[in-house]
């Protein structure tokens, strides 16, 4: 087993001269346990006319036999996925090694540094995205976008890739650290003002190229349109009260695009046309910072009404930034459409011209939630002013 380093991060770049250059993060296995304390993985980096000749040449400088099978995190940075992440596929679709359920993320930060963060708890940074990346999913901050969900949004026609954005961060100082305790424990791994990760947001795409950055709000708003979220967590403020919020999660989220029938055998009836997307989902109530404790039954009546009106909004900022900023059908209309339809009708007269369709589309969003639960008290401990 020493003879084999397991690469647990990949990471793909544009190097000087339009090269492509990796980064790999292997860990580094041993048999000795005195050998324990040493570094558990090491970082380095290879360049070539294409991913495969980078790998290619990183094998031929490595004493290890360099094993794909394990790799957690492929990491794309925002200049390469900007032209293009197809081009890094193909030689990873043919390794029979790779795993389809590795995740896979965009970054605007050089991946050397991203590898080279330790937490707290976990020394190795490609272990250490795989862990926050199973959490972000979980609150919708993120998508879910293992290599296997990309492969198959690059397959359907009218779908459009969102890969998980990651950033560096730097950790917030303990209180009464001193400015000179920060400076001195800069980089080391748990020490305060160290670099870490967040995972937040997403990287839109349209086909294979990198359109632009979604933060989490809209990326929630994403994946209500798509069907695919499974908890998001949000604060609404109360209308006519300037310090009253209400914290909510949102769940069981229900999505129907409906667009006009007569689309589905005249494929001109649906350039301009009036799309509605109807959203149906349910609400827990987790903090309520208000006079009005929305106990009663109009009371919370009045917040589902309330909740209602915020997300709807938040549907139709993204839906103008979709239609109009990125110009990318991330919202999967066009998917939805081509279920619905022939397929030599969407083959021959939608395909070819449905990112322009997609732009003179009136896509109209329809949102009602309803509160489902107030927590374990059916009385706040706050009194009600």
């Amino acid at each position: 087993i020493e003879s084999v380093g397991f690469i647990l991060g990949l990471g793909i770049d544009i190097a000087d001269g339009g090269r492509v250059r990796i980064w790999v993060q292997t860990a580094v296995p041993s048999s000795k346990p005195e050998e324990a304390e040493k570094q558990p993985a090491w970082t380095t980096s290879s360049e070539g006319e294409s991913v495969w000749d980078a790998m290619r040449k990183l094998n031929s400088r490595s004493a290890k036999a360099l094993f794909r099978g394990h790799i957690k995190v492929l990491v794309f940075s925002e200049k390469y996925a900007r032209g293009g992440i197809a081009r890094a596929l193909d030689v990873l679709a043919r390794d029979g090694d790779f795993r389809y359920k590795s995740w896979v993320v965009v970054t605007s930060d050089p991946i050397e540094r991203l590898f080279a963060v330790q937490a707290e708890h976990e020394a190795v940074a490609s272990l250490h995205v795989n862990d926050i990346m199973l959490s972000a999913t979980r609150s919708s901050t993120a998508p879910l976008s293992r290599f296997m969900d990309l492969i198959t949004s690059l397959e359907q026609p009218g779908d459009q890739p969102l890969l998980a954005r990651v950033s560096l961060v730097k950790s917030e100082p303990a209180s009464g650290e001193s400015e000179a305790g920060q400076g001195a424990n800069a980089g080391q791994g748990g020490a305060s003002g160290q670099e870490g990760v967040e995972i937040s947001g997403s990287a839109a795409f349209h086909d294979d190229k990198m359109v632009g950055w979604l933060d989490p709000e809209q990326t929630a708003a994403v994946l209500i349109m798509r069907n695919r979220l499974r908890d998001y967590s949000f604060t609404h403020r109360m209308p006519g009260r300037e310090d009253g919020t209400v914290g909510v999660s949102l769940s069981g989220v229900r999505a129907a695009i409906e667009f006009p029938a007569q689309a589905s055998t005249d494929p001109d009836a649906l350039r301009g046309a009036e799309v509605s997307i109807r959203v149906r989902g349910r609400v827990d109530i987790r903090e309520v910072n208000s006079g009005q404790q929305a106990m009663s039954r109009q009371s919370l009546d009045e917040l589902a009404s309330g909740l209602s009106r915020q997300i709807e909004e938040n549907l139709a900022q993204l839906i103008h930034t979709a239609q109009h900023v990125l110009g990318s059908d991330i919202i999967g209309i066009g998917e939805t459409v081509r279920r619905r339809v022939p397929s030599r009708v969407w083959d021959r007269e939608m395909s070819p011209t449905w990112h322009d369709t997609f732009k003179t589309l009136k896509i109209v969003p329809d949102v009602s939630v309803e509160v489902v639960k107030r927590g374990m008290t059916t009385s706040s401990p706050v009194p009600e002013r």
